[in-house]
């Protein structure tokens, strides 16, 4: 078996480089992208959750006043917070239900 040369010992140290070099940069894209698919999620999850808060609290103070009507118009101080309980406790029910199929 011939020994090795001068020349394949610089091509031999220089692919490795190459190589090296390359696998680096395939290393630090494949986590630039996956940094970037993590954070999309993370801010469509934030984004959603804020959304779901805002509609959260929007739809307690429709209910409020929505109790508060039908307390006015059916001269009563208690019958309006009933009946807006019993709305929201069957649309819980609804979608537990729905939630189980």
């Amino acid at each position: 078996m011939p020994k090795e040369g001068l020349l394949e010992n610089i091509i031999e140290i220089f692919s490795s480089a190459v190589a090296s070099k390359m696998l680096s940069n395939v290393d630090e894209r494949l986590k630039d992208y996956l940094i970037g698919f993590i954070q999309n999620i993370v801010k469509r999850i934030m984004l959603m959750a804020a959304g779901i808060f805002v509609v959260i609290i929007g739809l307690v103070f429709l209910l409020a006043a929505a109790a508060l009507y039908l307390n006015e118009y059916l001269h009563s101080s208690w019958m309006g917070w009933g009946i807006a309980g019993i709305v929201i406790l069957i649309v819980g029910l609804i979608t537990y239900a729905l939630s189980r199929r």
